[in-house]
């Protein structure tokens, strides 16, 4: 099913869908046997990312203490599997910087290769394995407790003060991320773009066509800002590894150019985000809450589908006829 609320369902019927949807989509990538290891790991994660999206937007109608026990176990089951994905990650943006850069990071690069290779060939299987069967009785605790949890509120009320100030806090950090451009600093702001364009997806129902461009536009963000954070990763594995078989000079060449490559991405970042922060949050809700309103009306003045009619079989003995000639075109 799609990551969407439905017009003729409640909030607190379609929380509990969509979120039963996204853990039974996570436990079924860890179950799956043919599935790449990595890409499984990834896709659970992102089920899990789309969870605590769901749960953000919510949470004013939850019981607080609901809230942060399920945001917590979520979290912590995405942490159980961060290593693998990890060293995935660094080992992709290894090889974006590479082809960004040209020869200047390669001798770098291949010396980084070998030494993630040679941990994944000698710790990941039994690693993945642990922390798989971890994950799964987590997801399979979380599922029980979802059923069950209550939304408060009716209407768009159940989710709009979780809208607004989920959009709030992305344009602080926004402005935070450029006032002091640190990493952490932009890998915070990410997390509320993310949460922003998961927002428009779970609401899109209201008005499609207005939806997908906020959809695009902080999806794509989103993007920018994860390869920022990826190479954030990177120059943290390498000043971790300079001591060891990365050199000092090669651990410089590689920081140099992660670092060079982030102030293009920020530049780029910079007036996207000055774009879908440019309405303030309070505006937002009220402008989305109309929305969402005006679609349910339009929902119900919709005609309803006649009944096929039940047309009688025809009888076995019945002599067929035969069908008109085509008259020729000349």
């Amino acid at each position: 099913m799609a990551y969407r609320f439905k017009l003729n369902e409640s909030f607190e019927e379609g929380f509990r869908r969509i979120a039963l949807e996204q853990l039974d989509r996570a436990e079924s990538q860890l179950r799956s046997p043919n599935k790449d290891r990595a890409v499984a790991v990834h896709e659970t994660r992102k089920a899990l990312k789309r969870m605590r999206a769901l749960l953000r937007l919510v949470r004013p109608a939850l019981r607080e203490h609901a809230f942060e026990k399920e945001n917590a176990d979520l979290r912590e089951i995405a942490r159980i599997l961060s290593s693998a994905r990890d060293r995935h990650v660094i080992l992709e943006t290894i090889n974006k910087l590479e082809s960004t850069s040209g020869s200047a990071a390669k001798g770098a690069g291949q010396t980084l290769r070998e030494i993630l290779q040679t941990a994944n060939g000698e710790d990941t299987p039994n690693v993945d394995a642990a922390a798989t069967k971890r994950a799964l009785e987590q997801l399979a605790l979380a599922k029980n407790r979802f059923s069950q949890l209550k939304v408060m509120g009716s209407g768009f009320e159940a989710i709009g003060p979780g809208l607004e100030a989920s959009y709030r806090r992305g344009r602080r950090t926004f402005r935070a991320a450029y006032a002091g451009g640190s990493d952490d600093s932009f890998h915070e702001w990410r997390k509320w773009v993310q949460q922003h364009w998961r927002h428009m997806m779970l609401l899109s129902n209201a008005w499609p066509e207005y939806f997908a461009a906020r959809i695009t536009e902080s999806r794509g963000l989103s993007q920018i800002l994860g390869d920022d954070h990826d190479l954030a990763l990177l120059k943290a594995y390498v000043r971790a590894k300079s001591t060891e078989r990365v050199g000092s000079a090669q651990a410089n060449i590689v920081e140099n150019l992660a670092r060079r490559r982030q102030k293009q991405l920020r530049a780029a970042a910079q007036p996207m985000g000055a774009r879908l922060y440019a309405g303030g949050a309070r505006g937002l809700q009220r402008r989305m809450a109309q929305y969402w309103k005006s679609a349910v009306a339009l929902k119900e003045q919709e005609p309803e589908e006649a009944p096929s009619p039940n047309l009688p079989k025809p009888s076995s003995n019945a002599v067929p006829t035969s069908p008109k000639r085509r008259q020729s075109v000349v």
